[in-house]
């Protein structure tokens, strides 16, 4: 796969964090990710069509993920609950979107859809076995995340 293609993710991932909840998370160094590796606690996942294929994963440990949203929504957050997963499905979509945009600039033509939300420690995302899953992953304060980008050029 295209660097090209995986920058716009890390790029926007980050923006949205350091913009939308003042945190800026360090990145580690990204590595294929294995068929029986699981997430971690929380995952907002969006699909892609079009030129490029596949589907990009925000997954959060847990205290990450309440650490992130309690930043972006401005109040604190204890526990995974409605509002958490609403707010892991946003970012997910802010950053799918923030993507796109900076993709349709290189000349890529893609579409997103609607974020979903999986929520249980060590959780599996299925994948179709023909395309690659790559893992960024990242720190915050509050311990780990990953943006996990399982794409394909059309074609």
């Amino acid at each position: 796969m295209n660097v090209e293609v995986f920058n716009p993710f890390i790029t926007a991932t980050l923006d949205v964090l350091q913009t939308m909840a003042g945190i800026d998370p360090s990145r580690g160094t990204p590595r294929l990710k294995g068929r029986d590796d699981g997430s971690y606690d929380v995952s907002g996942v969006i699909g892609l069509t079009g030129q490029v294929q596949g589907f990009v994963t925000l997954s959060f440990r847990e205290s990450a993920a309440l650490h992130v949203v309690s930043s972006f929504l401005g109040e604190p957050v204890t526990c995974v609950d409605e509002q958490v997963k609403d707010a892991v499905g946003e970012l997910t979509n802010i950053v799918a979107g923030g993507a796109k945009r900076a993709l349709a600039d290189s000349g890529y033509a893609l579409t997103i859809s609607i974020p979903s939300v999986v929520v249980g420690p060590n959780h599996s995302i299925s994948r179709p076995k023909e395309i690659p899953c790559f893992e960024i992953p990242f720190e915050t304060d509050a311990g780990p995340f990953s943006v996990e980008l399982c794409l394909r050029l059309a074609g």
